[in-house]
């Protein structure tokens, strides 16, 4: 089914069944969006986004696919054009964390290689796809976004996982060199840098990272971020609300990452 003119156009926000994934495609589909969501496989996780999504109006099919691996990266958006017509908006979403956290002179290639191929590897043969088929598009120039969910660790360095570190330092690049090929298509490119959120993923260590916060002044707004913080800053770019920014950061933090003496 192609969009309406009540749309805002067709958005696919990578791993998102769950935590910031899941979030950005429920804001999107509040939005207007006509979203596909995204995870590695089908199962229970997807069936409770997509039903919680349909529960609350949104316009929205699942499409699974591991997009870490580019051979699934033509196919997953065949199906998405089949179905709502041709993307207006990618959220490079999808990442994991370390295998194991442990001191940087233990980092082990596994590791090391399980970050880059998620975190940096697929989403830059994604977006490679999502470029192509933009400038196979002619003339038209509706807005149109591309955003990857990097993360404060593009910056700041952090020694028990060093190895995600990198992969999130590499993202930022992917970021600038697709906002030069983009930006003149009318694509807007941005880099969206999550702090501290609580999330599954970030459970086994947000009591530590809450304690900071509330004794240490971690982060400047005096609260653990949520997903839905990401997720307004992602619909901002994707709804065309900021449409003089490109190839930048947007650090989603609580100042956390703010230079302070």
């Amino acid at each position: 089914m192609l969009r309406t003119k009540a749309q805002s156009g067709v958005a696919l926000v990578t791993g998102s069944t769950r935590g910031i994934g899941v979030a950005i495609a429920m804001k999107l589909a509040n939005r207007g969006f006509a979203v596909a969501i995204n995870g590695r496989e089908e199962g229970p996780g997807m069936d409770r986004a997509l039903d919680a999504m349909r529960k609350a109006g949104g316009h929205v099919m699942a499409v699974a696919g591991d997009m870490s691996k580019p051979e699934n990266h033509g196919p997953v958006l065949d199906r998405i054009e089949a179905e709502l017509g041709p993307l207006d908006c990618l959220v490079c979403n999808a990442g994991v964390g370390p295998l194991r956290r442990s001191d940087i002179l233990e980092v082990e290639t596994d590791s090391f290689d399980h970050c880059m191929t998620a975190n940096a590897r697929g989403p830059f043969f994604l977006a490679q796809e999502f470029a192509r088929r933009v400038a196979g598009s002619g003339a038209d120039r509706r807005h149109r976004s591309l955003i990857f969910i990097s993360s404060a660790n593009a910056e700041a360095a952090s020694l028990n996982k060093a190895e995600y570190c990198v992969s999130k330092a590499a993202v930022a690049m992917v970021v600038k060199v697709f906002a030069m090929k983009l930006s003149p298509l009318g694509v807007q490119v941005a880099d969206i840098r999550p702090g501290i959120i609580e999330t599954d993923l970030s459970a086994p260590v947000i009591q530590e990272y809450a304690r900071r916060i509330r004794d240490e002044g971690l982060t400047l707004t005096p609260r653990v971020g949520q997903p839905d913080d990401v997720a307004q800053a992602v619909a901002a770019i994707a709804a065309g609300d900021l449409p003089y920014l490109t190839g930048t950061v947007l650090s989603v933090d609580g100042g956390l990452s703010m230079a302070r003496l």
